[in-house]
């Protein structure tokens, strides 16, 4: 007891703890007597056409209320207890009292032992903690020791690959291992189709997430449902099939002895080592995060989104009433696409979208300048509010509000903030396994087959591949992951049964949209450094003041003869106060066709392969005749 009370006395906290005891020892006395007490008490056509051509020479544009409790009500007194021996009563209160004294202090040296176990008052403030979560399979003795062919990563590239060996070989045992938990799913919805879902912000279920085409069709964000795979404790046993180990990832390689170490992310699910026959490496890449918003990304007002689990906790924060302006870090593809998306979704809510962007007009790394600015009119019109050539350099949040402060010494403010300032490859698993990386591009360098070492293909954004007349190049696009993992799944099985493999030679391709009423496409090299040319029906371009001149012969890409009308030609590809509906981009090197970019042209895509595949024409107005910009779909 002299023991006990001695710990107490040496704590304060604990004083008060031992005091109230007391106290309540005599409320409980005095209650012994009194009466029992009651109870405690959620598109369209165009007509026949003039055509203008727009020419722009090779530019250096750099690409570069708290809620508190109410207080407990207050009961009335206890009757007075009846009349007892004095002596009697005061040897009964002295015997609680120290009963309920050493209680106490057994009940306090507990709470401390245990303070997990403590709730905490409706007024303490509630932390955001990230909910732990299980990997699939739950343990390491559930992996299998040995796989004909290891994926490493379960995103499109992989997907592809599985898709590939298992056509042509239907017994092939195949493990794809990725850090996400949901199954192998798209990725270009994110940042568009899938914010007109209108429950996006209640999913919980990230395999059920669906989405609506153009076309009106609903389609499911994964690729296959869960019933398509193998369960992964199965397929040693199933010695085929393919299974998706959720919440792993491999570490390491042993090349030479065909070993991966995998474990569970975060540690949990523990280690396993399995042997393998074929590996492809297809870990996809991760999103660049700027130094400029670590006080927001501290503070909690930050994010980047990269996957579906990123999109649906974003679509939750914009639901809650403290976000009333949501900010876009970024000028390119995904942070142009999101925007529109986001304007779109918080329509009539009174929510902003605001982008930022270094750059003068976004997108401006890619297109010429006459489109880039197009493309800002189209967003300005969707409701978004553009801030160009706004340099981020340090935020801090203050009254939940981020305060982003930029170069020029001015302070842009914000609820929340989204980064969209691109993504980068993470050699971490490479340097362990001993694969070669670029150095500027990054990436696993490979050869033309995609292959890397003996037996180990690389595919996807975290393969650096040789290009034909590009030279060396690494892709980050969806439809390059998906080419990419067809032809390394191809180039896996070939070596498997000793026929030849097939060098990689598919031009990169990209489509995006820019709201309902703007679509583009665009295929091979598309850089706004490069000499452009465009061709566009002069039906298509409203407002038109230009200075016309008469039809004749000139530079590469201007008009020829057989048009229907008179052309005109603008030098420099300004923009002026004119709308660009419907036409072709070419982009150059000297004479030669590298890219080619359709702007609201679609079904269309073959016929700019085959002018990449030519590359070299007299004239430029001629190829976009074939493109038949005067035509609906």
């Amino acid at each position: 007891m002299l023991r006990a009370v001695s710990v107490l006395c040496g704590e304060s906290q604990s004083f008060l703890l031992y005091t109230t005891a007391r106290r309540d020892a005599y409320k409980l006395f005095r209650n012994t007597y009194a009466s029992a007490s009651t109870s405690s008490q959620r598109p369209r056509k165009i007509k026949k056409y003039r055509t203008t051509v727009l020419t722009s020479e090779a530019s250096q544009a750099s690409h570069s209320p708290s809620v508190h409790s109410p207080p407990p009500a207050q009961s009335s007194p206890p009757p007075t207890p009846p009349s007892q021996s004095p002596r009697r009563s005061w040897t009964v209160a002295a015997a609680l009292a120290l009963t309920a004294s050493v209680g106490g202090i057994y009940f306090f040296r507990k709470l401390s032992e245990e303070e997990n176990k403590i709730i905490p008052s409706e007024d303490a403030p509630k932390k955001n903690v990230e909910p732990v979560r299980t990997p699939i399979p739950a343990s390491a003795d559930h992996l299998p020791r040995h796989v004909q062919f290891l994926l490493v990563g379960a995103g499109t590239a992989s997907f592809a690959a599985m898709r590939a060996i298992r056509s042509q070989k239907p017994d092939a045992q195949v493990l794809m291992v990725g850090s996400e938990y949901q199954l192998p799913y798209m990725r270009p919805p994110l940042t568009k189709e899938l914010w007109r879902e209108p429950d996006l912000d209640k999913v919980t279920d990230l395999d059920s997430l669906t989405f609506k085409q153009w076309n009106g069709r609903v389609r499911s964000l994964a690729y296959e449902p869960s019933a398509f795979y193998t369960p992964v404790e199965q397929l040693e046993e199933r010695g085929a099939g393919c299974g998706v180990a959720r919440g792993w990832a491999v570490r390491r390689l042993d090349v030479a002895r065909r070993r991966a170490t995998l474990e569970g992310a975060g540690g949990a699910g523990g280690t396993h080592t399995l042997t393998y026959d074929y590996c492809l490496v297809a870990t996809g890449v991760v999103a660049r995060r700027s130094a400029a918003l670590a006080g927001a990304r501290g503070a909690g007002r930050a994010r980047t989104l990269r996957t579906a689990d990123d999109v649906t906790q974003l679509a939750a924060r914009l639901a809650g009433g403290d976000v009333q302006r949501v900010a876009v870090l970024g000028g390119g593809l995904l942070a142009t696409e999101l925007s529109a998306a986001l304007a779109a979704r918080l329509k009539d809510t009174g929510k902003t979208v605001l982008e930022l962007y270094r750059e003068s007009s976004p997108l401006a790394s890619i297109l010429p300048s006459y489109l880039a600015e197009e493309a800002a009119r189209r967003l300005q019109e969707a409701g978004v509010t553009l801030l160009p050539e706004a340099d981020v350099v340090d935020s801090r949040v203050v009254d939940d509000k981020v305060l982003m402060r930029l170069a020029s010494g001015a302070e842009v403010e914000a609820d929340y903030v989204v980064e969209c300032v691109g993504t980068e490859f993470d050699p971490a698993l490479a340097d362990a396994s001993e694969l070669e990386v670029h150095p500027e591009l990054g990436g696993v360098v490979v050869n033309p087959e995609l292959q890397a070492r003996p037996r180990v293909w690389a595919a996807g954004s975290a393969a650096c591949h040789w290009a034909p007349r590009e030279g060396r190049r690494r892709g980050a696009l969806h439809d390059h992951a998906v080419t990419s993992g067809r032809r390394a799944g191809d180039n896996m099985l070939a070596d498997m049964l000793g026929t030849a493999p097939a060098p990689y030679t598919h031009p990169h391709m990209f489509w995006t949209d820019l709201g309902p009423d703007l679509g583009y496409e665009a295929i091979g090299t598309i850089d706004s450094k490069l000499k452009t040319v465009g061709v566009f029906s002069e039906d298509a371009v409203t407002e038109l003041r230009a200075h016309a001149a008469a039809a004749g012969e000139g530079d590469v890409g201007g008009p020829g003869e057989g048009a229907a009308g008179a052309a005109v030609r603008l030098e420099g590809g300004a923009a002026g106060g004119r709308r660009y509906e419907r036409g072709v981009v070419f982009y150059l090197e000297g004479r030669r066709v590298v890219g080619v970019l359709l702007w609201n042209l679609f079904n269309r895509m073959h016929v700019a392969r085959q002018v990449l595949a030519q590359a070299e024409f007299e004239d430029l107005f001629e190829v976009a005749k074939l493109f038949a910009l005067h035509e609906d779909e």
